[in-house]
């Protein structure tokens, strides 16, 4: 196992601790070791520095450093384990492979199946609304782009699905012609676009009365009830990608809501 000392911890601070910002020391810290863990600086495996030599290396006193690897720890991008230090993670999957949202397994197949999934876009545009996703993709700040689909799950039934993210984020969502947007798997867009990968997602299931354009839009009865999935996706850094709505009849089959963090 590679071990690192102070004096790889003074060479981190010069290639990776950021001269200015307003962020907190902690999370300068944390967003630093972030990039070098990404950047390679630091092989899945090697065990970092102790809590004292990053003091004596950083700016910053030893409750700050505890509290960043705390948040570093739950990220998933290094163990703390007694007797082994703090430890780069090692990852078992490609960073480009992140969690699919509708993944229904067809019913009695030997093995695990997934039913195919195509999609049509209803509407893109660009907007301020506000919304419980407004303080996730600081939408009170920056223009969101917001993209209404209909996803077919194979001929079973149709799921109702509103995507946000910061427009000058993912320019390329907002300037592609709708007709380009269908078919597309947002996620491995984003991921083969910008090199960015989904980390962690987050997700909350609600059962409730579906709005009208919905059911207009899926041919369900007025008044219907169904799931409403909703998905937050993050990148390493912490920062939140984007912001799902997947409306679900009820339906007999069962969703994989698996969710791969790479440990």
């Amino acid at each position: 196992m590679q071990n690192t000392d102070q004096n790889d911890c003074e060479e981190f601070v010069r290639r990776f601790w950021p001269e200015s910002g307003d962020l907190p020391k902690h999370e300068k810290l944390r967003k630093a070791i972030t990039e070098a863990i990404i950047q390679g600086y630091w092989r899945p495996g090697t065990r970092l520095a102790t809590e004292s030599e990053w003091v004596k290396a950083t700016p910053c006193g030893l409750a700050t450093v505890q509290r960043a690897f705390r948040a570093l720890v739950a990220d998933g991008l290094v163990h703390r384990r007694r007797g082994s230090g703090t430890v780069v993670a090692r990852f078992s999957r490609p960073l480009a492979q992140g969690p699919w949202h509708m993944r229904f397994l067809r019913q009695n197949a030997e093995e695990s199946e997934y039913l195919p999934v195509s999609t049509r876009v209803l509407n893109r545009n660009i907007t301020q609304e506000s919304g419980p996703w407004t303080g996730i993709l600081s939408g009170d700040e920056n223009a969101l782009v917001k993209i209404e689909r209909i996803m077919e799950i194979e001929e079973a039934f149709s799921v109702y699905n509103i995507f946000y993210a910061q427009a000058d984020r993912f320019p390329e969502l907002v300037d592609q012609p709708v007709s380009k947007l269908h078919g597309t798997n947002i996620k491995k867009f984003i991921s083969q676009r910008y090199h960015t990968s989904v980390h962690k997602v987050q997700h909350k299931m609600t059962f409730e009365l579906v709005p009208k354009w919905v059911t207009d839009n899926c041919e369900w009865p007025d008044s219907a009830y169904a799931v409403k999935l909703n998905v937050v996706a993050y990148s390493f850094e912490g920062e939140a990608m984007y912001y799902q709505d997947f409306y679900i009849p009820p339906n007999n089959l069962t969703l994989d809501l698996g969710t791969n963090r790479w440990v």
